[in-house]
């Protein structure tokens, strides 16, 4: 006769085989004759289970029997497990509750838990859910679509309730609404006005308090709830477009007024930690400058929403807090990595409060994670700040040093390692590409220790080679090119996660491009040829792109070679007639004009070079009034001005040159600063008088000591540039 376990030892053995790759020394209990499960571990990732699974309601049973026995913390379970390892039963498990026959309702972040064993199985589901999947999910590559998945609180919406039989979750379906803004924009207006229509109406309705569960859509047979909403919040958050984030939080605020100011609340429109979560998700999204706030505020309210029993279901998570620290990351703004580890000591704060029993009634524990982590080292290596690589390294090494003591959620993976030898990289320090060298090295020797999680990948070694290309070491372009080749030969021999990619060799290339050696420039040149022919016979993963040739234009820009204006001239001219013919990946843009007229700027040798030289830059000067592919900016002008100065004499030719280029930079708004430096350089002191109106010994003069209409599309920093489609977007506030 087969001894049935008892219901502690059945949900402690359950727990340990969620968390295989983090228990390597696990106990399987004793089963029932009345309970079979079939499963399979796969050791990369992670946890399958499969088969067939069946739990009579007399075992069911057990678990009402038992609930109050069982312990709510997470931490008291863990204690638990030198209990499992000594029974003496065989070894059978009771599957995951949430598949059993019972009636089942919708969990704050979108699992599910049984109504009527809800403390014993919310307790495991909550422990299991957060513990395993968080960390799980940290170490596995993720699609886009499974980041949000995992930043909204890990749900694939509401389940409905089922009775008396058995049902399996539908997989999940695409959101069409993804990848059709028209479709988008269309249907979230027609709810925002249909629930208007309702909100208002409601009120003299003369309905008595009888809810009703969904709300219809007039002439599309369509009904409206909570996961309506958030379907459509989750397709603003991947959209791309400038307003999405004051799109989802116009739905989040809709549904707060559907909850608060409609009397009779005849819907079952409720906003819960899912529903903030996504919207926190698509602000982070977003990267405005003001997201890290937004997603502040919103967090706050959430607590203020939660501590004052105005909202129960608000109460934030760890999903929320990740998605509050990733906002401030992708802001960009000046202190948001600061910010953003403020974020992160609350949730350590609030982790270790819940383990010290403060917080023992409520099982949605707070938990650091390796992805919390991952976004603070990020925003670090982001800031410019010079101690960034420091701090990385600080956060690294108490995450670390969290795992250790038993937060398995914090074990350090591939992006962790990966996001700090990028915040070495960017840094620039002395011995920061030595670093990264070494920590490359690391992850190597724990992978062949039986590391999964420290896998290096392509991006790993792409990160390493793009910290010797902004290294200032001597020898930073030969450990660039070791590196690639290192590289090379794991892919070969089997190894497809670190296969050398178009950004692997444009790396190498920049580096090339930056090193002081004479022949820099013709091995950037080789290196260059080298990929296209790849390209051409077999490696279509290798094929030049626009930053490719860029690259390798400033290599030669950078050169003391003779010729080197027509060597630029010729790979731009390469890069046109590839466009023409319908390679549209090799689109030029003004980057790449900029590099050609600069190379020409720079030109040495006979008088014919210097002529040569003029010719080319005004032809890319001339040919951005027909062009498809730019305009010229204040860069565009300033170097122009620089080719002019250094190739031409002084003479009247080259100061009506100067006047013409001063007037197409006040029409087009574009007089910045090189350009008035490249002014005073060319002089006399009578011309720059005349076109600017100021003294040219004048170095305190200022823009805002000009007309605006000369500079109001000037962009300083090539970070502002990036943002600056962003600054149209309408600043939200939290209502």
């Amino acid at each position: 006769m087969v001894t049935s376990p008892s219901t502690r030892d059945c949900l402690l053995a359950f727990l340990l085989l969620q968390h295989h790759h983090y228990h390597p020394a696990r106990a399987f209990m004793g089963g029932s004759s009345r309970t079979t499960i079939d499963y399979s571990l796969n050791n990369k990732n992670g946890y399958q289970l499969s088969g067939d699974v069946s739990i009579r309601t007399d075992a069911l049973k057990m678990f009402d029997e038992e609930e109050s026995s069982f312990p709510s913390s997470r931490r008291r379970v863990l204690n638990q497990r030198q209990q499992c390892k000594s029974t003496s039963t065989s070894t059978r498990l009771f599957s995951n509750v949430a598949t059993n026959p019972m009636t089942t309702e919708s969990s704050p972040d979108g699992g599910t838990s049984s109504s009527s064993t809800s403390s014993v199985n919310s307790d495991v589901k909550q422990d299991q859910k957060i513990v395993h999947q968080e960390s799980h999910d940290d170490v596995i590559p993720k699609t886009d679509q499974q980041q949000s998945h995992l930043a909204g609180g890990g749900g694939g919406g509401e389940s409905e309730n089922h009775h008396h039989h058995r049902r399996r979750r539908k997989p999940r379906k695409q959101n069409p609404a993804m990848g059709d803004m028209q479709f988008l924009r269309k249907r979230t207006a027609e709810l925002l006005q249909t629930t208007a229509a309702s909100l208002y109406s409601s009120n003299d309705d003369g309905n008595d308090g009888e809810q009703s569960n969904m709300i219809p859509l007039p002439n599309r047979g369509m009904k409206v709830k909570t996961k309506t909403f958030h379907f459509l919040i989750d397709a603003w958050a991947f959209s791309g477009e400038l307003d999405a984030a004051d799109q989802a939080l116009n739905l989040l605020h809709r549904m707060e007024e559907l909850l608060f100011n409609n009397k009779n609340n005849n819907n079952n429109i409720h906003p819960n930690v899912r529903s903030y979560t996504k919207v926190i998700n698509a602000v982070a999204r977003s990267m405005r400058m003001d997201a890290g706030e937004i997603a502040k505020g919103i967090l706050d309210k959430m607590e203020h929403l939660y501590q004052s029993g105005e909202n129960p279901l608000a109460k934030p998570n760890t999903f929320t807090y990740t998605a509050v620290i990733e906002a401030y990351t992708n802001s960009g703004i000046d202190g948001a990595a600061e910010k953003a580890e403020e974020i992160l000591d609350e949730m350590i704060r609030k982790h270790q409060q819940q383990e010290q029993g403060d917080d023992d009634d409520h099982p949605d524990i707070i938990r650091p994670t390796a992805r919390a982590f991952n976004a603070v080292i990020t925003a670090y290596g982001k800031s410019g700040n010079p101690m960034a690589a420091e701090q990385a390294e600080y956060l690294f090494e108490r995450m670390g040093n969290l795992y250790m003591s038993g937060i398995y959620e914090c074990k350090p993976n591939t992006f962790n390692y990966n996001s700090l030898i990028v915040a070495l990289a960017n840094s620039g320090g002395d011995g920061a590409a030595e670093r990264a060298a070494d920590l490359l090295t690391q992850m190597e020797q724990n992978y062949q220790s039986g590391d999964i999680d420290c896998k290096p990948t392509t991006v790993t070694f792409n990160a390493v080679i793009n910290a010797f290309a902004k290294s200032r070491q001597v020898d930073a372009a030969q450990r660039a090119e070791e590196t690639l080749l290192h590289m090379e030969k794991l892919y070969e021999s089997g190894d497809e996660d670190v296969q050398p990619n178009t950004r692997s060799f444009n790396s190498v290339i920049n580096a090339w491009a930056k090193s002081p050696r004479p022949d820099a420039a013709q091995h950037a040149q080789d290196l260059f040829d080298f990929m296209n022919g790849l390209y051409e016979k077999t490696n279509k993963s290798l094929q030049p792109d626009v930053h490719s040739f860029c690259t390798v234009i400033n290599a030669w820009g950078r050169s003391q070679e003779t010729g080197k204006a027509e060597y630029a001239n010729n790979l731009f001219e390469t890069m046109v007639k590839s466009y023409k013919e319908g390679n549209k990946n090799l689109k030029p843009n003004i980057v790449v004009v900029n590099a050609v007229i600069n190379a020409c700027a720079y030109t040495y040798g006979d008088s014919d070079e210097h002529q040569r030289a003029m010719e080319i830059a005004h032809n890319q000067l001339k040919q951005l009034e027909t062009c498809d592919y730019g305009s010229a900016d204040h860069l565009t002008y300033g170097t122009f001005l620089k080719v002019c100065a250094n190739q031409m004499p002084d003479c009247d030719t080259r100061r009506q040159i100067m006047e013409v280029i001063f007037k197409k930079c006040i029409r087009d708004g574009q007089l910045g600063n090189l350009v008035l430096q490249q002014l005073k350089v060319m002089g006399p002191p009578e011309t720059y008088r005349k076109l600017v109106g100021h003294d040219i010994y004048d170095d305190n003069i200022k823009m805002e000591d000009l007309p605006e209409a000369w500079h109001n599309n000037v962009i300083e920093g090539k970070w502002r540039r990036r943002r600056n489609h962003y600054t149209s977007s309408t600043t939200t506030t939290v209502q």
